[in-house]
C-alpha cells in the first residue's frame, strides 16, 4: 500500500452539517460515502480506493470509499463527514461440486468447486483445454489458475494471444461466476458452432475466472456474498486494482504476489487484447484510467469508443435497461474519475496490450436466481470482443534474406502514442495491430534492418494481413550461412556455380544491394551454373535455397 501523505487543509472543512459515523474496527475492510468536491475527490483517490463517483448537479460528487483496517487511522485524521455504507447482502447459492455448478448455473462456486471445475475443463476436453497456474499459492493459500483455450495448445502459431480475467476485487464476483461458463461453453459448443469455432482456432485464449481468491473466500472457502464477507482487498489489506505499476512512471519496487505473477505472465504471452471484469456498475471502462481524455486521450480513442459502443449495445439488445451508466454504457476511465496503478493501465501502457474494463452489475453480489440472465445479456459481447482481436492490421516480419521471423516495431506515424505501437512476436515473428478503420502511414522498425512503411487501409471489423520483409542493414557486405557452399569464381565476369556437397539447392534468388530481387532460378540439385554477364558490374547477393536452409553469399561482378 502507498504511503499516506496527508490531504490540505481544504479538504478538512466546509463539511460541519454532516453526520459522522464511526469505523468498526474489528471489520478488515468498510465502504463509506462521502461528498466532494473535485478538487477534493483528485487528492483523496491518491491514497484511497475510490470505489464509485456519481455526479451531482452543484457540481460535488458523491463518493463511495473502501478503507482498509490499516487505513482507518489515516482515514479519521482527514476529519471528513462520512456515512458507513450497510452490507447489500445477496441471497446466494453455493455449489460444492462441478457437477452442482453446470447442472443450472445458478450457484457461485466454493473454492472447492472451482477448482474441481478448472481440472475438469481439461479433463473432458484435453485437446483444447489446459489449466495452468499463474500462482502456486497466494498469501492466503489459494492458487491463480488460468484455463488455456486452443486448437492447439502446444503452438500458439502467428495468431493473437487475448486474456479475460475477473474479480481482482474479491468482493466483485458476477464476473467470475461468468468467466466460469465462458469456459464451459467455449469448451462445450466447439463441435457444433462455426462462430465458437473460429475463435478457437484463431485465437489464443486465456482465461483466469478469479483474480483475488483470497479475498472473495475471506470468510472461508465455502462462502461468498458482499463485504467483509468476501473483501474488495487481499489478504495483505492491499486494493491489487490500484497497485499494478503506475502508466507513466517507472517500474520498480514491490508489488503484492498476485501483481508481480500477473505481470510475469502477461510479459511472457504478449497479449494482443484483454479486458478485467467488476461490479458496482454497469458500463465499460477504457483507457487511461490515469488521466482523463482533456488530459491525455489514447491514441485509439476512436476505436475504444468503437468497441466499447459493440460491447454495450449488444448487451443492450437483450435487455434494453442494462449497462447504461455514464455515456450509456461507455466511459474513458479519468473522464468518470482517476485512478492510478489500475491493471488496465498497466496492461496498455507497459505491455502495448489494448485492455479495458467492464462494471458488470450494479451490486457486486447479485442473487443467485439472476445469475442466467447476466450470462444471456453479456455472452454474445464476450465473443464479440475476443474476434476483434483478429481485426485490423496483421502480418509476420521476417528478414528478407535468411526469411527468418525477426523482433520488429510496428508503428503508425502520426498516431501512436504513450506505447500504443505494438511489437513482432517471437518465434512466429507475428503482429497484431487492432485499429479503427481509416488510411495510415505504418512503419517497420528493427535493431540492425531498413525500415520501411507503408500505406495501409483498414476496415472496421476486418483483417488486412501485411507482411513486411526488412533488409539487414549490412547485408550487401557479409555472408550468411554454411561455409560448405562454394560460390567460383568469385570475383566473375559471367557465370557463376553455386556448389553444395552436403545438401541439394532447391532454389537460388538474385538481389541487388539495395534488396531488390532481380532472378529465382529453381534448381533442385547439388549445384547450379548462374549467368549473370547481363548485369552491371557491381556487388550481388545470391540467396541459395537448401533442404538444410538459406545460405546467403556474396559475389563481385566485373
Amino acid at each position: 500500500m502507498r504511503k499516506l501523505f496527508l490531504i490540505g487543509s481544504f479538504l478538512l472543512c466546509g463539511f460541519g452539517l454532516f453526520a459522522q459515523n464511526a469505523f468498526d474496527r474489528s471489520m478488515p475492510e468498510t465502504y463509506v460515502n462521502t461528498v466532494l468536491s473535485q478538487r477534493q475527490l483528485i487528492e483523496i483517490s491518491k491514497n484511497f480506493s475510490v470505489d464509485k463517483v456519481g455526479r451531482n448537479a452543484d457540481g460535488t460528487f458523491d463518493v463511495r470509499l473502501c478503507v482498509g483496517q490499516r487505513e482507518y487511522d489515516a482515514f479519521e485524521v482527514l476529519d471528513l463527514p462520512f456515512t458507513v455504507c450497510p452490507p447489500l447482502r445477496a441471497n446466494v447459492r453455493m455449489a460444492e461440486t462441478y457437477d452442482d455448478l453446470v447442472q443450472s448455473w445458478n450457484r457461485y462456486p466454493t473454492y472447492g468447486a472451482y477448482t474441481a471445475a478448472m481440472d475438469t475443463f481439461q479433463t473432458q476436453f484435453p485437446n483444447l483445454c489446459k489449466t495452468d497456474t499463474i500462482l502456486a499459492q497466494t498469501p492466503g493459500g489459494h492458487a491463480l489458475l488460468v484455463a488455456h483455450i486452443s486448437n492447439d495448445l502446444n503452438n500458439r502459431g502467428p495468431k493473437p494471444s487475448f486474456l479475460y480475467t475477473s474479480t481482482i476485487h474479491g468482493d466483485e464476483p458476477v464476473g467470475y461466476y461468468l468467466m466460469l461458463r465462458l469456459i464451459h461453453y467455449l469448451l462445450n459448443n466447439y463441435a457444433t458452432s462455426t462462430r465458437v469455432q473460429n475463435l478457437v482456432d484463431n485465437i489464443d485464449i486465456w482465461i483466469c475466472p478469479l483474480e483475488n481468491p483470497d479475498g472473495t473466500y475471506a470468510s472461508g472457502d465455502n462462502t461468498l456474498n458482499a463485504s467483509p464477507i468476501s473483501t474488495r482487498y487481499n489478504a495483505h489489506g492491499v486494493d491489487m486494482n490500484r497497485s499494478y505499476p503506475i502508466a507513466g512512471q517507472s517500474v520498480s519496487g514491490y508489488y503484492e504476489p498476485e501483481i508481480q505473477a500477473m505481470m510475469d505472465f502477461c510479459e511472457a504471452h504478449q497479449f494482443t487484447m484483454s479486458a478485467n471484469f467488476h461490479g458496482g456498475s454497469e458500463v465499460v471502462n477504457f483507457p487511461w484510467d490515469t488521466w482523463n481524455s482533456y488530459q491525455r486521450k489514447h491514441a485509439d480513442d476512436n476505436w475504444w469508443r468503437f468497441v466499447g459502443r459493440s460491447f454495450a449495445d449488444t448487451c443492450q439488445s437483450i435487455n434494453p435497461y442494462y449497462m447504461r451508466d455514464e455515456e450509456n454504457g461507455i466511459t474513458e476511465g479519468g473522464d468518470w474519475y482517476v485512478i492510478t496503478g489500475s491493471r488496465q493501465d498497466y496492461l496498455n501502457y507497459f505491455q502495448h496490450c489494448r485492455e479495458m474494463t467492464v462494471e458488470l452489475s450494479t451490486n457486486k453480489v447479485v442473487n443467485y436466481n439472476q445469475l442466467s440472465n447476466y450470462w444471456a445479456e453479456t455472452y454474445r459481447s464476450f465473443m464479440n470482443y475476443m474476434a476483434e482481436s483478429l481485426n485490423g492490421i496483421s502480418g509476420v516480419v521476417t528478414d528478407s534474406i535468411t526469411g527468418l521471423p525477426i523482433q520488429a516495431q510496428v508503428y503508425v506515424e502520426n498516431h501512436d502514442r504513450y506505447n500504443s505501437e505494438v511489437y513482432t512476436r517471437l518465434p512466429e515473428g507475428d503482429y497484431h495491430r487492432p485499429i479503427k478503420a481509416g488510411t495510415y502511414q505504418v512503419s517497420y522498425y528493427a535493431p540492425g534492418y531498413r525500415s520501411k512503411t507503408f500505406t495501409l487501409s483498414p476496415t472496421d471489423r476486418q483483417v488486412l494481413v501485411h507482411d513486411v520483409q526488412l533488409v539487414p542493414n549490412d547485408w550487401a557486405v557479409r555472408d550468411f550461412g554454411d561455409a560448405a557452399l562454394v560460390v567460383c569464381p568469385n570475383p566473375t565476369e559471367g557465370r557463376v556455380s553455386i556448389k553444395n556437397e552436403l545438401m541439394k539447392i532447391n532454389a537460388v534468388r538474385v538481389y541487388d544491394v539495395c534488396g531488390k530481387l532481380l532472378n529465382t532460378i529453381p534448381v533442385g540439385d547439388l549445384e547450379v551454373s548462374i549467368d549473370l554477364s547481363g548485369y552491371v558490374p557491381g556487388i550481388y547477393m545470391l540467396r541459395v535455397e537448401t533442404e538444410n536452409g538459406v545460405v546467403v553469399k556474396r559475389v563481385m561482378k566485373n
